[in-house]
């Protein structure tokens, strides 16, 4: 199928005028794309591993686990599954992350709310256990870990000390 670019602007009448509306267009969408781009704070990977290496130390305290970080959008920045760490851990600890970075909230709060009668929230596909903190600058969420491997008294914490790592 062709496009033809005389259609997309009716009002321009000549070729220079249609390729000069076209480049403004691209010009402003570049711009656009670029402020955004340079607005946009996400956690880097030398901060991801920060933030995992505060959260190891607090770990070895307790049973051995698994710490994800992941960026606003809920992708990937980094992960750690230390030795010992059982298998599951480590989908739920990724998924904790995704699920903090989505609601902007810690799981834990997500898991109050299901046990406190929202239990939508145990079907949505999210992990809403205690173990998953948003990473926050300026209030706005820019990431989240994840832990999973003890109980969720012992993930909170060790998901705390990242959290806290990556607030300094």
């Amino acid at each position: 199928m062709k496009t033809n670019v005389g259609n997309l602007f009716p009002a321009v009448q000549s070729k220079t005028q249609r390729r000069r509306a076209i480049l403004v267009g691209a010009l402003g969408l570049v711009l656009t794309w670029e402020a955004h781009a340079q607005s946009t704070v996400e956690v880097d990977a030398a901060t991801a591993r920060k933030v995992i290496s505060a959260a190891i130390v607090e770990a070895q305290k307790g049973p051995p686990s698994s710490i994800f970080v992941v960026d606003n959008s809920g992708a990937l920045v980094a992960a750690e599954r230390m030795d010992g760490a059982f298998p599951a851990s480590a989908k739920i600890a990724h998924g904790k992350a995704e699920t903090a970075a989505a609601f902007w909230q810690s799981t834990g709060n997500l898991e109050n709310a299901a046990n406190g009668g929202r239990a939508a929230l145990l079907s949505s596909g999210y992990v809403v256990m205690q173990g998953g903190i948003p990473l926050k600058i300026d209030g706005k969420v820019v990431g989240a870990i994840g832990v999973s491997g003890g109980n969720k008294d012992q993930d909170e914490a060790v998901a705390k000390a990242g959290a806290a790592a990556f607030a300094k």
